[in-house]
C-alpha cells in the first residue's frame, strides 16, 4: 500500500518558511541595488550638470531644445570628438594595466601554492 506523505510536517514546514525568508533577503537585497543605482546615477547627473553650468552659467535661461542644440553641436565638433575618443583611449588602457595586474597577481598566487 502507497504512505500518504504529510505536507506539514516540520521538516516542510521549516523549509517552506527559510524559502519565504530568502526570497525575502533576495527581494531587500535587489531594492538595495536598485537604490544604490540610482544614488550613483543621481551623481553623475548633478555632476554632470555641475560642469556645465561652470562653463555655461546662464544656463537656466535656456529651453531644453536650445540646450540641446547648444550640445548636439557642441559635442560635434572634430575637437571635442577627438577629446572623447583620447578619453576613452586612456580609459581602455587604464582597464587593460589593472586586467593585467589581476591577471599577475593570480598568477603569483598560483605560483606559491604550488
Amino acid at each position: 500500500m502507497i504512505e500518504k506523505i504529510d505536507l506539514n510536517s516540520t521538516g516542510v514546514t521549516k523549509a517552506e518558511k527559510a524559502l519565504e525568508q530568502a526570497k525575502n533577503r533576495l527581494a531587500n537585497e535587489k531594492k538595495k541595488a536598485n537604490a544604490a543605482k540610482r544614488r550613483f546615477e543621481t551623481h553623475k547627473k548633478c555632476v554632470i550638470g555641475g560642469i556645465v553650468y561652470k562653463y555655461l552659467s546662464d544656463i537656466f535661461y535656456y529651453e531644453e531644445k536650445e540646450m540641446d542644440e547648444i550640445l548636439k553641436i557642441a559635442l560635434a565638433t572634430p575637437q571635442c570628438q577627438k577629446v572623447i575618443s583620447d578619453i576613452k583611449a586612456r580609459a581602455n588602457n587604464q582597464n587593460m594595466k589593472i586586467e593585467e595586474t589581476e591577471g599577475e597577481k593570480k598568477e603569483s598566487e598560483h605560483d606559491e601554492s604550488e
